[in-house]
């Protein structure tokens, strides 16, 4: 049986599915309109993208590996009382 809380979450993940479609429907219309007045070639956009997917995956595995070696320090440490 779903209680309430489960029903409440199928919601807001419905939500987040239609306001996604509406964010992605938006960037698509930018993204052409900058590209039609000449401000913008789909090659900038690709060398861009890759950029700061480059970056960003930098910085997720670097945070990921420090909270790895601080876990493993807390392990670590026993209570002085």
């Amino acid at each position: 049986m779903i209680d309430l809380k489960e029903v409440h979450l199928i919601a807001k993940l419905a939500d987040l599915q239609e306001v996604d479609y509406h964010n992605t429907l938006v960037l698509h219309a930018l993204i052409e309109l900058l590209v039609a007045k000449g401000l913008l070639t789909h090659d900038e956009l690709t060398a861009k993208v890759n950029e700061l997917d480059t970056q960003l995956t930098f910085h997720i595995d670097t945070y990921a590996k420090l909270t790895e070696r601080i876990a493993i320090r807390q392990t670590g440490i026993k209570p002085i009382l």
